[in-house]
């Protein structure tokens, strides 16, 4: 059941950022007329776009609630708090650690999805050209 009760919690923290952060990402396109999204054309420019206005928000969100007061905004809804085995509140260091396991999965897929090409590992599919037998 605890396990159920974090997920649901996560899930309540995911819905928040989410809509928090989409809306800001929106109200800046108004702002900028929608030159910045024009702007976003290659991998690079679109992950450091992501990072800036996802990510690290995010990481900062989980960090300094689970330090600060132990509990998220969904962890408090599903009445969890985050706590060592002797009971005491994390440190710091271990909240950070916790955070990069439970975070590194979603930066990862941000990397492959928007880096196709990273450091060049993946080399590019071939073309293959058609010629029709039959001219007209």
């Amino acid at each position: 059941m605890l396990a159920v009760r974090r997920l649901i919690a996560y899930g309540i923290d995911f819905i928040i950022l989410a809509m928090i952060l989409v809306s800001v990402q929106l109200i800046i396109n108004v702002f900028t007329g929608g030159g910045l999204s024009r702007s976003l054309q290659s991998g690079w420019a679109i992950e450091l776009w992501v990072l800036l206005t996802m990510s690290a928000p995010v990481w900062l969100y989980f960090i300094y609630c689970e330090y600060r007061t132990r509990q998220t905004i969904g962890k408090k809804m599903m009445r969890l708090m985050l706590e060592r085995v002797d009971g005491q509140p994390l440190k710091l260091r271990q909240t950070v650690i916790r955070t990069l396991i439970k975070l590194l999965p979603w930066e990862l897929t941000h990397i492959f999805i928007l880096l196709p090409e990273p450091c060049g590992l993946f080399p590019k599919p071939p073309v293959f050209r058609y010629t029709c037998p039959i001219s007209s």
